[in-house]
């Protein structure tokens, strides 16, 4: 094997120490810090997502801080808007039922004075009849001859004994 040969040592290392000079100069002039551009390039895109992951991340808790106050908000007007037509359907619902009471209040007043009016028709017509009535039995039963007047006193009379 020609590697084992003591006569060709010199030239190997020699040419080792070339190789790997070389080797060593181009990795730590080209390749290296490509590498490490890389690398740092990476880390700085990193660290810009992780900066952006926070800012969005606060942004994101301001956003839920306002929905949520505006959401109370909302929720605050539409109570107050339910109590504000609550209140105006009860005025309502109160100011028909006045007037309904009103209506049949009248309408009661005026039932109650036909009926007043028909009682005081009816006993009219009856004091009248019980007076006819008289007249003829007296005219009938005694054979005599009761005049209106008498028959609508001894009605009278006859209607305060009885009260």
């Amino acid at each position: 094997m020609p590697q084992l040969e003591v006569s060709t040592f010199v030239s190997q290392i020699f040419w080792l120490i070339i190789c790997f000079g070389t080797l060593y100069y181009l990795l730590s002039r080209k390749a290296l810090p490509r590498v490490a551009e890389i690398l740092e390039a990476r880390q700085d895109r990193i660290a810009a997502d992780l900066d952006e992951a926070q800012r969005l991340r606060v942004e994101a808790e301001a956003a839920l801080a306002e929905y949520e106050t505006a959401l109370a908000k909302a929720q605050s007007q539409a109570q107050t808007l339910l109590g504000e037509s609550q209140a105006r359907l009860q005025a309502e619902a109160a100011a028909r039922q006045a007037e309904l009471d009103q209506k049949l209040a009248k309408q009661v007043a005026t039932a109650e004075a036909e009926i007043a009016k028909a009682k005081a028709a009816a006993l009219k017509e009856l004091r009248e009849s019980a007076v006819t009535v008289a007249q003829a039995a007296a005219a009938q039963l005694a054979g005599l001859k009761v005049t209106k007047k008498a028959a609508e006193a001894a009605l009278r009379d006859v209607l305060a004994e009885a009260a």
